[in-house]
């Protein structure tokens, strides 16, 4: 019977959180609430009995009072302000019945003060609570006589209308104060209970996610070219590769046509699982033009149309707009003949003991996106001699952020670093590039892939 009458107040309260201290609060008013009404209502019958009309009075206002909670239950009213009207109603009472005992401030009302200082310390939180023990303090003042004079709540009630003190109405506050205290203990330890449980699933979760991310990484791998297969056909090169998560949508190719060396470093939109999905789908059309020509340019443009065609991509505001920047060399070992074409990404050559970067250029199109399937890109055709170096790389490097600067490394700075490490081996080039990336970021997190190829001629 009592478990329907709570469902039908506070059932839908209940449900409508997973809150564990909000369900405590919920419960711990309503309880609160229902344990009064039952108290209040023999009381009241022999507050009359008795003629006790100053406290018959405040009683009957209690229990409309709590009446109107009951109905408030009901309705769309925040348990916090429920809340609020129920420290309300009580603190009416307290300092009532002060003033209806003419400051009496005795064992019974100290543990109803008490009691009221603690409910709305859990109900309503510290703010609310150190309100309510400010107020009870001031009762217990306002009880003191000042002067042997009266006390500031003395107003000389009748002695008639005195109501002796109870011991039930010690035990009561006693008792409803060790609830209190039961009801926060096992909120706290049920929260903690479901904070391990949540923690646990959560663990799980990402042991889960690590492992398939880490799989996967093993499969985007295989795809890419063995690093000792580039370095065995240029001995003075390096690949610096670093994804910033465990799969990246940076990558590298590494393929021998007709005698022609393909190198290739693209950047697809996006880092760890969507650029790496990307980066595959990007990397199987590259392969796929190159096997339909041996002109940059014109690998460039059939990739441009597979990309579109393979991501299905039109002038829909629906379709997606993912794409790539890439820079593609073909180079010729004998004759040291390099063609490039770019898109948004250049190509920089260190000529032998030259003071500054060569740059040139990549048409400012990405392949896929919103390029258009007739975009043509440029073919650069150069001469290189021995000892000149060729970087091409992705924007990763120069847009990491420094600990201590805050700013990003900028491609400016990337030019002088090269310029510096030309005496190095490329090994060392690498690792040097590798350290000061680590070094100027510090703890700042990595923010996107990084890629850089350089090869010696």
């Amino acid at each position: 019977m009592i478990q329907k009458f709570k469902k039908y107040f506070i059932g839908h309260r209940l449900e409508s959180t997973d809150d564990v201290f909000e369900k405590a609060k919920i419960d711990l008013i309503f309880n609160f609430t229902f344990f009064l009404s039952i108290l209040a209502i023999p009381f009241v019958i022999q507050l009359y009995i008795k003629e006790l009309w100053y406290h018959l009075y405040i009683n009957i206002f209690e229990i409309c009072s709590l009446g109107l909670i009951f109905i408030s239950f009901r309705s769309k009213i925040p348990i916090k302000y429920i809340g609020i009207s129920f420290v309300f109603i009580d603190g009416v009472m307290s300092l009532s019945s002060l003033v209806f005992q003419n400051g009496n401030f005795d064992l019974q009302a100290g543990m109803w003060s008490l009691l009221m200082a603690i409910y709305t310390f859990f109900v309503l939180g510290k703010k609310w609570g150190l309100a309510s023990t400010i107020f009870v303090v001031l009762l217990f003042i306002g009880c003191i006589p000042f002067n042997n004079e009266m006390a500031f709540l003395n107003f000389n009630i009748p002695s008639n209308q005195i109501v002796p003190s109870a011991p039930a109405f010690i035990i009561f506050p006693f008792s409803l104060i060790i609830y209190i205290v039961a009801v926060f203990v096992n909120t706290n330890t049920a929260a903690q209970n479901l904070l391990n449980q949540q923690k646990s699933i959560l663990e799980n979760q990402k042991n889960e996610i690590i492992s398939s991310i880490t799989y996967a990484k093993r499969i985007q791998q295989a795809k890419l070219p063995p690093i000792e297969q580039i370095q065995t056909t240029f001995k003075n090169s390096f690949i610096l590769f670093k994804p910033k998560d465990i799969v990246s949508g940076d990558f590298y190719f590494f393929q021998e046509k007709e005698n022609l060396f393909f190198v290739a470093a693209a950047d697809c939109t996006g880092h760890g699982v969507p650029g790496a999905i990307l980066s595959m789908i990007c990397s199987e059309k590259l392969e796929e033009a190159l096997t339909q020509s041996s002109d940059t340019a014109e690998i460039l443009k059939i990739l441009n149309r597979g990309i579109k065609s393979s991501l299905k991509q039109s002038d829909n505001e629906n379709s997606t707009k993912d794409g790539m920047d890439i820079s593609l060399c073909s180079l010729n070992k004998l004759s040291r003949e390099i063609y490039y074409s770019g898109a948004n990404r250049p190509l920089w050559i260190v000529r032998n003991s030259a003071k500054e970067v060569e740059e040139i250029k990549a048409t400012k199109k990405s392949i896929g996106g919103f390029t258009s399937n007739e975009q043509q890109f440029e073919k650069h055709q150069l001469n290189l001699n021995e000892g000149d170096t060729i970087y091409i790389f992705t924007d990763g490097y120069a847009d990491q952020f420094g600990e201590k600067s805050g700013k990003k490394i900028m491609t400016k700075k990337l030019k002088e670093i090269f310029l510096e490490i030309q005496h190095k081996s490329m090994n060392e080039q690498k690792k040097y590039l590798e350290e000061f990336v680590e070094n100027w970021r510090g703890n700042f997190e990595q923010i996107d892939d990084i890629l850089i190829i350089g090869i010696k001629l």
